[in-house]
């Protein structure tokens, strides 16, 4: 019988991974997770839509997750310790921002009667069944764990608008670190590199900064419908001499753990951005790009321009080794 079943699929604004991306079929690891791709590619062409491809990372976090939900006794996309399907996803190895997931849990069942069973009951559920015929969807990661007569099922979908390679290397490095506090009558936007970081708002405010060597830190006056340039400098100079702020600044160099990140793209303008849950943009790159960056960050995350937007596609997690 069917016990339970739901779906959460998530949307984030907006590693390969770490070596090669894989998405031959042969990856997969039963014949009835192949049965599960290969419906599910069935119900997609009756609609229209191209198959998905398989992806070995996503099936190992649809794997994993099937494994603990049996082994454990729950049913559900998020972990007890909250780790929800995309947390599961990047820890496996995908890249990808926009990802989905639909699990169904039976007794009793032939596992193969199982696998078709499940297919065609997420199609009779409009929230798996929009899982399943998502356009963006590209790529398809199937895990199918039995114990006994119980059988877990687990899809997990990625969106790959484009492919990345990304490699990697732990290393150390001197950063810049400012500390900052000031007043404004008017919003402050500080600007990283030309990027805008983050507003300040009046009547005080204060924070740190820690840069790449060489960064280049602007503050802007908010008038009307945009900022205005009110200074700019490159550490270790930290002043501002603008008479409509009251900065104070001091600077200070530290060696911290970093990593080298060589990442190819395709050919275009792309956004980097930082941090572990949401993206702060620090640096417009092209589509080779060689960086070092502080693993404190927890992230680096890869966002396309479209228009004022940037849409986030990509999240890069940190080594810390």
């Amino acid at each position: 019988m069917l016990r339970r079943w739901n779906i959460v699929w998530f949307l984030l604004a907006k590693t390969v991974v770490f070596g090669l991306l894989f998405s031959a079929l042969a990856m997969a690891q039963s014949q009835l997770e192949v049965a599960v791709l290969r419906r599910t590619n069935i119900a997609r062409a009756e609609h229209g839509l191209p198959p998905l491809e398989w992806d070995d990372n996503a099936a190992s976090a649809a794997r994993a997750h099937a494994q603990d939900m049996l082994e454990r006794g729950y049913f559900a996309h998020e972990t007890p310790e909250g780790l929800t399907v995309a947390d599961r996803m990047w820890r496996a190895g995908v890249l990808e921002v926009t990802v989905g997931e639909n699990i169904a849990y039976y007794e009793g069942y032939p596992s193969q009667e199982a696998v078709a069973k499940a297919v065609d009951d997420w199609m009779d559920s409009p929230h798996h069944r929009e899982n399943i015929l998502r356009p963006g969807f590209t790529h398809l990661g199937v895990g199918v764990v039995q114990r006994g007569d119980r059988i877990m099922l687990v899809q997990d979908f990625l969106e790959r608008p484009f492919e990345v390679a990304v490699w990697q290397t732990p290393s150390s490095s001197q950063v810049d670190v400012i500390k900052y506090a000031g007043s404004s009558r008017a919003t402050v936007g500080l600007f990283i590199n030309g990027v805008f970081d983050r507003a300040m708002q009046p009547p005080r405010w204060s924070g740190e900064l820690r840069l790449p060597v060489g960064s280049e830190v602007s503050l802007g006056l908010w008038r009307e419908d945009k900022y205005y340039l009110a200074c700019s400098f490159v550490p270790p100079e930290v002043s501002c001499s603008s008479p409509k702020i009251d900065w104070r600044a001091s600077y200070r160099q530290e060696l911290v753990k970093t990593s080298l990140l060589q990442i190819t793209l395709p050919q275009g303008e792309y956004t980097l951005a930082h941090g572990l849950e949401k993206p702060i943009a620090f640096k417009k790159v092209g589509s080779t790009v060689n960086i070092e960056v502080p693993v404190d960050w927890g992230a680096v995350w890869i966002g396309v321009s479209s228009g004022s937007r940037v849409e986030y596609t990509h999240k890069i997690p940190l080594q810390r080794k």
